[in-house]
C-alpha cells in the first residue's frame, strides 16, 4: 500500500480523465494509490506489451488464441481496459490508471475482432486463478446462461478470487429486452454498468437485477501503439470497479471477495430511486469512500421489521448477519412472473462449529405463505410465487446470543406455460387454423414447445417468433406431418425470427419454438410470442419461372411445391453447388394420371439426367457426382394439374474425402485419413456408413490393409467353411487367421457378416498391433470383471492408452461396434 503526498499525479493527460473525479479517485489517492501485493488478470484482446504507460505494471500473461505468441493486443480493447486500471501514474507521461503501480496479467482470450468462445473465456478464468490472480476483469459478455461457466465462476469464488464483469452495452439497441450479460449476471460476479458524466445511468448500459454498481461510461485511456484515446462502454466501467477492489484489498487485506463486493456496494453513491435497483444496482462507484470506510457486518440494517425490509435483487448475492435470537432480518424481492423463487442460504460459521437452526418465511401482501427451517449451514429453499413483491423473514430458532453472519442469494425460475406438456411433437398443443398470437415460456432446460394445426385447405402461412428478453434467441421450425422439419434461425438474441411466406396444403402441420441461444438452453425469465398469420389460398409459389432466366433458386434438403398450371407451363429451378457433391432429385405428389418429366442441365444447358413419374406419381433421379457450379432443373407434364401440389426435393451431400456421409461426423478426420492411406474405400456409392455396425469381414479387411501381412495365392484356401475363396474378404480373413489375429467359431465357421462387439474390436486390433494380453489384478472397467474373457486384452490396451470407455469407467464390451468406432480405434493405434 502506498499513498502520495499530494492528491494529484503529474501525468499530462490527467485533465482529460474526468471520470476519475467522478468516482473520487484523487481523494482516494490521498489514502492509497498502489497495489502490488496482488495480481489483476485482464481477460480481453490482450494488452499493448510495449506501451510506455503500461509495461512497468505488466506481469507475464498468456495468449489463449495463439498459444505460441505473447498476449499482445491486436484489437485495442484490452489495452484500453488495462489503462483504466493501471496506466503507470505520476510518471510524467500520458494518463494515470486508478492504480499507479500494479501487477496486470494480460490474458488474450478474444481475437482481433474482439470475439471469443465461452470455452476460451472459461479457460482464461481458470488460467488466471491457477496463476495466482486475485482479481479477474472480464469486459466481455454473452446473453447465454451456462452451467459450465457458472461452475468456473463458483470455483474462482472458492479460491478467493474476485471476478468483475461488464453489464453490456445494449440498453438502447435492445431497449426493454436488454439484460445484464453473463458472466456479470452470475451472483458472485461484480456486475458493473455505465454512468453518464452527471452520475445518472447511461441509457446504453444493460439494466437488470444482477447489477451491482455503475461507473463512468466515458474514459480517456491508453491505446495500442503507445497512444491514448477516448473510449466508452460498460467495458470501461468494469475495470474501474476492479481497480477500486484492488485498492480496498490494499487497505483491508483480510477481506474475502464477497466482503469486497459488499464494501463497494455499501460505499456507492445511491442514484435514481432510493436503494438498490435494476438500473444502477447499489449506485455509483465511490473509490474514496471504499478505501476509507470499514465494512459493516450487515449493511442492510435497520431491517428488523416488515415495514423496513431491505431490497434484495434477484440474481445477486448479499451478506448480512443475525445478531442473536432477538434480531430479525427482513428483505423484499420482486419476481417478474409467476414461478419459483429460490433462496440460497449459507451460514458463515467457523470450521467444525455447529450451524444454529434458522427459519426463512415468505410473505406476500402481508400474509404468511410458507416457511422452511434448516439446521444446515447451507441450503436452497424454493417458494412458489406469483408475479410481484414478496417479503422474506430470517430468524434464529434458538436463544443463542451469538452473531450468525450469512450469505443469501435469490434466483428465479419462470413457471411452465399453460400449453405444457408439449415438449415432443406427439404432445403438440392443438391450435385452430386461423391467424393468432400464442405466448409461452421456456421454463426448463432445453425446453421445446410444439404446436399442431390442421389446415383443411391450402393457403399462405407466415410465422414469426419474438421474445421480450435478449436471453432468448427465438428459434422457429415448421414441419408437415411425415416430412422434414424446416428450421428458421437466422437472427440473433432477442431479435424476431420470421419464416418466409409458406404455401401450405391441406393436412397437419407442426410448429416448434425454442430458445436457440444454445442447444441445451437454460430456463429464461422471459416470454415468447408466436405470431401465426394464415390466409387460405392456392397457387404456385414459385411463379413466374417459365424461362431459364426466371429459374427459381432452390436449396438442397428443402422441399418445394408447385403445380403445372397449363399445357405450356414450364417450371425452371436453379441450384448452386459450392463443393463436389452427390446429387439426386425426387418428386412426389403428382396425380397418377399425369406423367411429369424432370430434366437436369448444366449451366451450358447440356442435359445430363432425366426421369418421368409415369403412372406412379413420383420419381427419383439417379445420384450424380457433380462439381461446383450452377445447374438447372426443368419440370413439364403431359397434362396440367392444379388440384394438388407436386413436391420436389433436391438432395446434395457434399463429398468429403470421397464420402457423402461423413461430413461433420465425429469420426470424419480419422475416416478420411484411413481412406487416404488406402485402408478403407467405404461401402460403395460414395458411402462409408459410419453409424452401421461393422461386420467381422469388414473389420478384418481394414486391419489387414493397415498392417499389410503377406497374402499369397495359397492363402485363398477355404480355411473357414463360410468363407470360400470366392468371398470378397477371403484373402484378408486367411491372412489374419495365419497371423493369429482372429479365430473362427467351434463349428468351423467365421461368420463374416456378423457384427463384431467392442470387445472383439479391441482383440482384432490389439493382436494386429502386437499387444500381449495380461491378466489384470483389478477390473479394467466397471462393466468388465477381472475374470471376463476379454479382461486381459482390454486391461493391457487401456494401460497402453489405446482404448477408453464410452463414459467414465464403462467400456460396454458387448455393444456392437460401428464402422466409425472401428475406424477411430484403428486410426488411434496405427498413428
Amino acid at each position: 500500500m502506498a499513498a502520495a503526498s499530494a492528491a494529484n499525479a503529474n501525468d499530462p493527460e490527467l485533465p482529460k480523465q474526468a471520470f476519475l473525479e467522478q468516482i473520487g479517485v484523487p481523494k482516494a489517492w490521498e489514502t492509497v494509490r498502489e497495489q502490488t501485493g496482488l495480481t489483476i488478470a485482464v481477460v480481453d484482446t490482450g494488452v499493448d506489451l510495449d506501451h510506455p504507460d503500461l509495461k512497468a505494471n505488466l506481469v507475464p500473461g498468456a495468449n489463449l488464441v495463439n498459444p505460441n505468441e505473447p498476449p499482445d493486443d491486436d484489437n485495442g480493447h484490452g489495452t484500453s481496459v488495462a489503462g483504466v486500471i493501471a496506466a503507470v501514474g505520476n510518471n510524467g507521461l500520458g494518463v494515470s490508471g486508478i492504480l499507479h503501480k500494479a501487477k496486470i496479467m494480460p490474458i488474450k482470450a478474444l481475437d482481433h475482432h474482439g470475439d471469443g468462445t465461452e470455452q476460451e473465456l472459461g479457460d482464461a478464468i481458470l488460467y488466471a486463478v491457477r496463476k495466482g490472480a486475485k482479481i479477474v476483469v472480464l469486459s466481455v459478455g454473452l446473453h447465454r446462461y451456462s452451467p459450465y461457466m457458472l461452475d468456473i465462476v463458483q470455483y474462482a469464488e472458492s479460491k478467493g478470487v474476485l471476478l468483475v464483469a461488464a453489464a453490456g452495452n445494449d440498453g438502447l439497441s435492445l431497449g426493454a429486452k436488454a439484460a445484464v450479460k453473463y458472466p456479470a449476471a452470475y451472483p458472485t460476479v461484480l456486475a458493473v454498468g455505465g454512468a453518464k458524466p452527471s452520475g445518472a445511468v447511461d441509457p446504453r448500459s444493460n439494466p437488470g437485477s444482477e447489477l451491482d454498481l455503475i461507473a463512468p461510461w466515458n474514459v480517456f485511456t491508453t491505446a495500442i501503439g503507445g497512444l491514448y484515446k477516448k473510449e466508452e462502454g460498460s467495458s470501461m466501467s468494469a475495470p474501474q470497479a476492479a481497480a477500486a477492489a484492488a485498492l480496498v484489498w490494499a487497505r483491508f487485506g483480510g477481506l474475502k471477495p464477497y466482503q469486497v463486493r459488499e464494501l463497494l456496494r455499501q460505499t456507492a453513491k445511491d442514484v435514481g430511486a432510493a436503494g438498490p435497483d435494476g438500473m444502477s444496482g447499489y449506485g455509483l462507484l465511490q473509490v474514496d469512500r471504499a478505501v476509507r470506510s470499514a465494512l459493516k457486518a450487515d449493511g442492510y440494517e435497520p431491517n428488523n421489521e416488515m415495514k423496513s425490509a431491505s431490497r434484495m435483487l434477484l440474481g445477486s448475492e448479499l451478506s448480512g448477519a443475525l445478531q442473536g435470537a432477538g434480531d430479525h432480518d427482513w428483505y423484499r424481492v420482486d419476481t417478474p412472473y409467476d414461478g419459483t423463487l429460490t433462496i440460497r442460504y449459507e451460514g458463515l460459521i467457523a470450521p467444525g462449529a455447529v450451524a444454529p437452526p434458522i427459519r426463512v418465511t415468505q410473505y406476500t401482501d402481508g400474509a404468511r405463505k410458507s416457511a422452511a427451517d434448516t439446521k444446515l449451514a447451507s441450503r436452497s429453499i424454493d417458494f412458489d410465487v406469483k408475479k410481484g413483491q414478496h417479503l422474506l423473514h430470517l430468524e434464529l430458532l434458538n436463544q443463542s446470543g451469538d452473531e450468525l453472519p450469512y450469505r443469501l442469494t435469490a434466483t428465479f425460475t419462470i413457471k411452465a406455460d399453460p400449453y405444457e406438456p408439449n415438449d415432443r411433437s406427439y404432445e403438440a398443443y392443438t391450435l385452430q387454423p386461423r391467424s393468432q398470437h400464442v405466448s409461452g415460456t421456456f421454463h426448463q432446460t432445453a425446453d421445446r414447445d410444439w404446436f399442431a394445426v390442421t389446415f383443411a385447405q391450402g393457403g399462405k402461412l407466415s410465422l414469426s417468433l419474438d421474445a421480450n428478453t435478449a436471453r432468448i434467441d427465438p428459434g422457429l421450425a415448421l414441419q408437415k406431418a411425415g416430412e422434414s422439419l424446416l428450421l428458421y434461425d437466422d437472427e440473433g438474441e432477442g431479435v424476431t425470427e420470421r419464416s418466409p411466406v409458406i404455401t401450405v396444403t391441406p393436412g397437419k402441420y407442426y410448429i416448434r419454438v425454442h430458445n436457440a441461444i444454445s442447444s441445451e438452453a437454460s430456463p429464461a425469465a422471459g416470454t415468447y410470442t408466436l405470431h401465426m398469420d394464415y390466409a387460405p389460398k392456392y397457387e404456385d409459389p414459385n411463379e413466374p419461372n417459365d424461362k431459364t432466366y426466371e429459374a427459381f433458386m432452390i436449396n438442397p434438403g428443402t422441399e418445394y411445391i408447385g403445380v403445372i398450371g397449363s399445357y405450356s407451363d414450364l417450371d425452371w429451378y436453379q441450384y448452386r453447388l459450392a463443393a463436389p457433391s452427390l446429387v439426386s432429385l425426387s418428386v412426389t405428389g403428382v396425380p397418377k394420371d399425369i406423367d411429369l418429366k424432370v430434366e437436369l442441365y448444366d449451366k451450358r444447358m447440356k442435359p445430363f439426367a432425366k426421369a418421368n413419374t409415369g403412372s406412379s406419381g413420383k420419381l427419383q433421379t439417379k445420384e450424380q457426382q457433380l462439381t461446383p457450379d450452377v445447374y438447372y432443373v426443368k419440370l413439364t407434364a403431359d397434362s396440367p394439374f392444379d388440384t394438388q401440389y407436386y413436391r420436389m426435393r433436391l438432395q446434395a451431400a457434399e463429398l468429403v474425402g470421397g464420402f457423402s456421409d461423413v461430413q461433420n461426423h465425429w469420426a470424419e478426420e480419422e475416416i478420411i485419413d484411413l481412406s487416404k492411406r488406402g485402408i478403407t474405400d467405404g461401402t460403395g456409392r460414395f458411402r462409408f456408413e459410419p453409424g452401421r455396425a461393422i461386420t467381422r469381414a469388414e473389420a478384418v479387411a481394414m486391419v489387414v490393409k493397415a498392417y499389410k501381412p503377406a497374402i499369397s495365392p495359397a492363402s485363398q484356401s477355404n480355411r473357414f467353411q463360410d468363407v470360400p475363396a470366392s468371398h470378397w474378404a477371403a484373402g484378408a480373413v486367411d491372412a489374419a487367421a495365419r497371423q493369429g489375429w482372429i479365430r473362427g467359431f467351434p463349428d468351423g465357421a467365421f461368420r463374416p457378416d456378423q457384427p463384431i462387439t467392442r470387445a472383439e474390436m479391441a482383440f482384432v486390433i490389439g493382436y494386429a498391433e502386437g499387444v500381449k494380453p495380461k491378466q489384470p489384478q483389478t477390473n479394467p472397467f466397471g462393466d468388465v470383471e477381472i475374470n471376463d474373457w476379454s479382461a486381459p486384452m482390454l486391461s493391457e490396451m487401456k494401460r497402453l492408452g489405446l482404448i477408453e470407455g464410452v463414459q467414465p469407467n464403462l467400456y460396454r464390451p458387448d455393444r456392437q461396434a460401428s464402422r466409425a468406432d472401428f475406424a477411430v480405434l484403428l486410426h488411434r493405434v496405427i498413428t
